[in-house]
């Protein structure tokens, strides 16, 4: 029950902001509906009027005294370069789900069915891995989205007659959180892909450890071959279902992921950015905070501390997810690789064959636009390119000095 409330909560937040354009049913599940199509249509067209007034406020007013010290003349270009993918992110997410909205509906609805198909009866320990993706969703959306993004309002610093200055940054911490968002349902998706996966290994893992018994215990089963027979067949479908699923469930996570394969990117890209502009904007004004009251302040360097550690999670958790389905999905090639030194039937054999080759020429990572592969390696190679761009600006700001 706890689930059920849980996953209406994630679809009515993300309802509201216009980022799933279908209604809920009880019986048919999610069903296209035009006037959640109209609602979001709606925030994306806001959305892209508020992005454009932002953009043109902090490029025409100078609501920063950026000219006390060179190096924030540096440090605005990145965070210029920043807004700029920011926002540019934001809006390309709603084009590409209004654009790609049918074939979208046509994915989650396949989705649907292809994890009702495998789990049929839910156990309590699948039950309670379910629980966890959902309560780690929420958590996510309640402490690290809502949570960041009300101490970002609360922690402003700007003065009361700089009302440019307010309208910019509401609007930077709506777009910032829907960016999130978006994230979020990245997220969901990866999640409950790989829990169908997981299953599809369980039901795997126990088929083929049933014909492994053929070869532990010879002396039972030689003298029921017809019985023997019975398992190789029901073998063969389960195997056969199992990797037409498996297969199936592949290509609708490559061509979801295909869709929103240049948000991805442009997210990840922000992701950099900020990570380098941000820490060395830390390390500015933990150096020079003394000295210079009229630009530095503890609100600037608090909300850079909190949106190093936001997009950090946003980073890491979107690698991690990617991970987590890209294991689960080739863990099949190592099921079928078991040995099993006993009879099996010609059409059981060819099952297994069939299934292992098709795991192994298929490529289950998570690829970006064809240039990187979303995992924990990229997050090592991200925080690797980010420690020598910051040495770089740090030997920079020394020779200035």
């Amino acid at each position: 029950m706890m689930v059920r409330y849980g996953l209406r909560a994630l679809y009515y937040v993300h309802s509201i902001l216009g980022l799933v354009p279908y209604e809920l049913n009880n019986q048919t599940g999610l069903r296209r509906s035009k006037c959640k199509r109209r609602w979001t249509l709606t925030i994306g067209c806001t959305t892209v009027v508020l992005v454009c007034f932002s953009f043109c406020t902090v490029w025409l007013e100078d609501t920063l005294s950026f000219a006390t010290f060179v190096d924030a003349l540096l440090i605005r270009s990145l965070v210029l370069v920043e807004f700029t993918i920011r926002y540019g992110t934001v809006v390309l997410c709603f084009y590409q789900l209004l654009r790609h909205e049918v074939s979208l509906h046509r994915y989650v609805q396949r989705f649907v069915v292809i994890g009702k198909s495998v789990v049929v009866r839910c156990n309590s320990r699948s039950y309670a891995s379910v629980q966890r993706m959902v309560y780690a969703l929420l958590a996510k959306l309640l402490i690290a989205d809502v949570g960041l993004c009300t101490l970002f309002a609360m922690n402003s610093g700007i003065k009361r007659h700089e009302t440019s200055a307010h309208v910019y940054r509401t609007v930077n911490i709506y777009v910032v959180m829907m960016s999130s968002q978006f994230t979020n349902l990245l997220l969901l998706m990866l999640l409950f892909g790989s829990y169908v996966y997981a299953q599809i290994n369980k039901q795997l893992d126990r088929t083929v450890h049933r014909l492994a018994s053929f070869e532990t215990q010879q002396s039972y089963w030689c003298r029921r071959r017809v019985r023997v027979q019975q398992i190789c067949c029901d073998a063969s479908d389960t195997i056969d279902r199992l990797c037409t699923l498996h297969q199936e469930l592949t290509e609708i996570v490559r061509a979801i992921v295909s869709i929103f394969q240049l948000p991805v990117m442009l997210m990840n890209l922000n992701q950099f950015i900020v990570l380098v502009s941000r820490i060395y904007f830390v390390y500015i004004l933990s150096a020079q905070l003394k000295h210079r009251s009229d630009y530095m302040s503890y609100h600037r360097f608090f909300n850079s501390i909190l949106y190093i550690c936001f997009e950090t999670v946003q980073c890491f958790l979107l690698a991690l997810g990617s991970s987590v389905i890209a294991q689960e999905a080739r863990r099949p090639g190592t099921t079928m690789n078991v040995f099993v030194n006993a009879w099996l039937d010609t059409r059981t054999e060819r099952s297994i064959e069939l299934f292992t080759l098709a795991v192994l020429a298929t490529d289950a990572r998570i690829r970006i636009g064809g240039m990187y592969v979303l995992n924990m390696a990229f997050v090592f190679s991200l925080a690797t390119t980010v420690n020598v761009y910051l040495i770089v600006l740090v030997q920079f700001q020394l020779n200035i000095d």
